[in-house]
């Protein structure tokens, strides 16, 4: 005995509008893709009954399905949540609208856009929302010091580190700026040991920590962290992109600090043959032709 009534036909998974990895088929047991559903048909096809047992089993039975019935419904309804809807619906929109702002290169809107519903951590898009708005940080940064404005890239910067606490590239990208652009060389030896607390083996910090050794006049101070950026290198950990751009220029300030603590060591001779080899595997930069240039002039 198979029972069918419209409300309970299945319908068929493969919509356009729908991403079949989040609807898969629905096929098997009695709720197939397309089919009906079978009630009481083993039950019924194998009794042997009277008809007046028979009819007193049925009875009961539709007594039990309508209580269990009334059950399923009521916690389906408290289930519901039209709120929650319009809530996700909502916030879905917003990112949209934050991403046609990034696309835009209106970065301050899609920041603005962003920033609330990662704060406020809404559900399912607060990781979209997150991604935006530390794109637009980015773009930011970039766009403050272009302008010469490098307390308003750090103040981005700290937006950027609460939303990525031990962000690799926000962390080295206050020191550089705290280093290059402000020239508080105090917080930015704070900041590159923050580096290395997260990223033990970033030759990139190791090389600002030695930079502002000798920005210092302190080459014995330079000197382990010139040598543990040339012991990370086999294990480094890059906060740039290591791209053949990043790498040119990291070398080329490794090699060139070098070059300067050899000589301070007193050998003009070693110096020199490093700059030598440097140029040899980097070009004859500005960078290494003045230290070959200043390697002459000093002598040993």
């Amino acid at each position: 005995m198979e029972f069918y009534h419209p409300l309970l036909q299945v319908p068929p998974a493969g919509r356009g509008n729908r991403t079949p990895a989040r609807f898969p088929s629905r096929s098997g047991g009695n709720l197939k893709e397309g089919g009906k559903i079978g009630i009481f048909e083993h039950t019924l096809t194998h009794l042997t009954c009277r008809p007046v047992e028979l009819g007193i089993l049925y009875a009961a039975t539709m007594r039990t399905e309508l209580t269990s019935s009334d059950l399923m419904r009521q916690t389906l309804k408290g289930h519901i949540d039209h709120e929650g809807v319009q809530t996700l619906l909502e916030a879905a929109a917003a990112c949209d609208e934050a991403q046609l702002c990034l696309a835009d290169e209106d970065y301050k809107a899609a920041l603005e856009i962003a920033l609330p519903l990662v704060l406020l951590q809404s559900p399912v898009v607060a990781s979209r929302a997150r991604e935006t708005a530390i794109a637009a940080l980015d773009e930011l940064v970039e766009q403050a010091l272009n302008a010469n404005r490098p307390q308003q890239a750090l103040r981005y910067i700290e937006q950027w580190l609460s939303l990525e606490p031990k962000g690799f590239f926000p962390l080295l990208r206050r020191a550089e700026i705290l280093q290059h652009e402000i020239g508080d060389l105090h917080e930015a030896w704070t900041a590159y040991l923050q580096v290395l607390r997260h990223y033990p083996n970033s030759t990139e910090a190791f090389l600002g920590l030695a930079q502002l050794a000798l920005m210092e006049g302190n080459p014995e101070r330079a000197y382990p962290y010139i040598l543990r950026a040339w012991q990370s290198l086999a294990n480094s950990e890059w906060a740039y992109t290591p791209s053949m751009r990043t790498l040119q220029a990291v070398f080329e300030d490794l090699y060139d600090i070098t070059a300067g603590m050899m000589q301070w060591l007193g050998s003009a001779d070693e110096a020199r043959e490093l700059t030598q080899k440097a140029i040899a595997l980097l070009g004859e930069t500005e960078l290494l032709k003045e230290r070959m240039q200043i390697i002459e002039e000093l002598g040993d």
